[in-house]
């Protein structure tokens, strides 16, 4: 398969000085061809610096694998928006980086036991500003996952090898566990991942209703989210993706343009970095005892301001908390009132929200709100920081993110 690319090298064209007055002398008539010798030199430098200067754009191909099998079937219209929402959010990245990013898009989507191939390519490496709704969508069958991810991948990687500038980044989502494929089995899968991952290839597992864990293990997945097997569930892990794309994104536009990095070797080094931190690090710890510079620890507070137990105490102690103060920064830490009932809280959260969302700067760590006390439960809490799914800067309790539909691991 050709490369869709061709890369043309710069050329200039001669420019022929005029050879005027007398011609006394060799010295005199051979003077101007020496300057324009010497222009045609300085061109000559040039041109072979921009060669050796690598594209100032990052190609990046968005490959998507669905699960359209039948256990699907009631997460259609959830999955058909998560898809739809992720299409958006790479047209979004194409507009905002255009200097530095090219992305296209591929989606396959498979299941087997139905009348039509088992693995289907939806989608064929389109410009991801010709990609608009998407709606072919209906699950039946059963799962030839590794089929599909074996397929994919070697189609992808045969057309975009040879480009120092492409990376690629696949999204997997399934519910089911392999079951039905005829070509590809896990360790070869797990072969060809690996090789990917050192070319600086992003891969993350978006799985339900399997041993999702296990699987991500075998075949050498390291960014994973499990979900709930419910509208919930599935509508928050793409929407968890979405955000984790918007952040790699972010960072390649970095490494394309503001830092100028143009020794292949380093960028490859860096997509691998980005790749392995593609799903950043979103569940608060249980015990906080120190902070690194740009972590915020995030407490519980009386509206008095009063800090005189648990976590708000320890921010006080620690963080720099302030007595008297019910609400906001102070020090390393922010307060959230939530001595005034949950209607309060979900005002003082929608607050929170809205400062963390302005400081990307700072890594907010929430930790467990104490409003058991007054009766409320996690899973009347959780639903106060759905907003908080698509901050990357935002760690959430471990029982919020389970409340929110996603397992999430430290």
């Amino acid at each position: 398969m050709k490369s869709i690319f061709e890369f043309l090298g710069l050329s200039s064209s001669k420019q022929k000085g005029n050879v005027g007055g007398t011609t006394k002398t060799d010295k005199n008539v051979n003077k101007p061809e020496e300057k324009t010798e010497s222009r045609e030199t300085k061109q000559k430098q040039q041109t072979e610096r921009m060669e050796k200067e690598k594209s100032n754009k990052a190609h990046i191909y968005n490959l998507m694998i669905v699960d359209e099998s039948g256990s699907m079937s009631h997460l259609r219209e959830s999955t058909l928006s998560g898809i739809n929402e992720t299409i958006q959010t790479i047209r979004s990245s194409q507009e905002k980086y255009s200097e530095t990013q090219e992305h296209r898009l591929t989606l396959v989507t498979f299941d087997s036991g139905s009348n039509r191939p088992n693995v289907r390519t939806m989608i064929d490496n389109v410009p991801i500003l010709q990609v608009y709704q998407f709606g072919q969508y209906q699950p039946n069958g059963c799962t030839p996952l590794y089929d599909a991810m074996g397929q994919s991948l070697t189609q992808l990687h045969q057309l975009i090898k040879d480009d120092e500038d492409a990376t690629a980044v696949v999204t997997i989502l399934t519910d089911g566990l392999e079951n039905s494929s005829v070509e590809w089995k896990a360790s070869d899968l797990r072969m060809l991942i690996e090789k990917l991952k050192e070319e600086g290839w992003s891969f993350s597992y978006m799985g339900s209703a399997h041993n999702v864990r296990e699987v991500t293990d075998l075949l050498s997945i390291d960014n994973v989210i499990e979900f709930s097997h419910d509208d919930l569930g599935a509508g928050n892990t793409w929407r968890r993706e979405s955000s984790s794309k918007m952040a790699y994104y972010d960072k390649m536009d970095k490494l394309y343009c503001r830092e100028r990095i143009t020794s292949s070797a380093e960028r490859r080094a860096r997509r691998c970095q980005f790749a392995q931190e593609y799903y950043s690090p979103r569940v608060t710890p249980d015990h906080i005892d120190e902070l690194k510079e740009n972590e915020i620890f995030v407490f519980s507070s009386h509206s008095s301001g009063v800090h005189d137990s648990g976590a708000a105490l320890q921010a006080v102690l620690c963080f720099g908390a302030i007595q008297g103060q019910g609400e906001g920064l102070q020090g390393k830490s922010y307060a959230i009132p939530t001595s005034a009932g949950i209607i309060a809280t979900e005002e003082a959260v929608d607050r929170f929200v809205a400062y963390a969302k302005n400081h990307p700067e700072m890594h907010f760590l929430v930790t467990r709100l104490e409003l058991e006390t007054l009766g409320y439960q996690p899973s009347m809490i959780a639903p106060l920081f759905k907003d908080c799914i698509t901050l990357e800067n935002v760690s959430l309790p471990a029982e919020l993110w389970k409340c929110l539909g996603l397992k999430m691991e430290d």
